[in-house]
């Protein structure tokens, strides 16, 4: 079996993972001190679920237009407000970007834009400019009409994390949820909301989840993949 992957040693895994990019990169994470020559092996047996993850996540780039490859995005799909923006570049002599937005949702790019990466900086924070605008207000409307209270809610660009909820009940929400369907992103407002009640995932805090949401480990279930759904430029 041939494929190409890179290793990475993490002081805070305890077992081997694997996790393919949007790219098409496969990344296996490994324990401190584990054996090289043990990876074939572990990649024959999950040789099944790469290939399936690998074919979902090439469905789903298409579906979201997202081009591996592509340095300038021509387009960003946010699916969670139904949203599908057309990128404009206007070079300038300005030193940075500016974000403008116009009618029929069209994005124009002003300023320095022979630097693709300033631009995938200014893109970045234009995404979490519209989550605090969508995503807030959506949290403060489940939470009154769940009557689910929260204490503060803040917009983040988290690694890994879609949402999360501290002792203090302040809600930290990933501006990458904006590309993910709208059925998700509330599940996820919903889960955070529920923690402020349940700071665990005990069996208490998820009869909670599923009295408001019936279908909430099929959505569980379909968060897992979400992430294929975030564009290159967004990480």
């Amino acid at each position: 079996m041939s494929l190409n992957y890179t290793v990475r040693e993490s002081h805070r895994a305890k077992h081997v993972s694997l996790k393919i990019s949007i790219t098409g990169e496969l990344e296996i994470i490994v324990p401190q001190g584990f054996n090289p020559k043990n990876i074939p092996e572990i990649l024959q047996k999950k040789r099944r679920w790469i290939d399936r993850v690998t074919r979902r996540m090439e469905t789903q780039r298409a579906l979201v237009g997202v081009d591996a490859s592509e340095e300038y995005p021509d387009r960003v799909v946010l699916s969670a407000i139904a949203e599908d923006w057309q990128i404009d570049y206007h070079p300038n002599h300005q030193a940075g970007i500016r974000a403008i937005e116009h009618s029929r949702l069209r994005l124009r790019l002003q300023g320095n834009t022979q630097d693709a990466e300033i631009c995938k900086i200014a893109l970045r924070q234009w995404v979490v400019h519209k989550a605090r605008l969508h995503l807030l207000p959506w949290l403060r409307h489940l939470s009154q009409e769940y009557q689910l209270p929260y204490k503060q809610a803040t917009i983040r660009q988290q690694k890994t994390l879609w949402g999360s909820c501290s002792a203090r009940k302040t809600i930290s929400l990933n501006c990458k949820l904006l590309f993910l369907p709208d059925t998700l992103v509330r599940y996820v407002l919903l889960h955070e909301l529920c923690h402020t009640i349940h700071l665990n995932h005990s069996a208490e805090f998820w009869a909670l989840v599923e009295r408001y949401e019936p279908d909430y480990a099929a959505l569980d279930a379909s968060l897992r993949d979400a992430r294929y759904l975030v564009p290159p430029w967004m990480e």
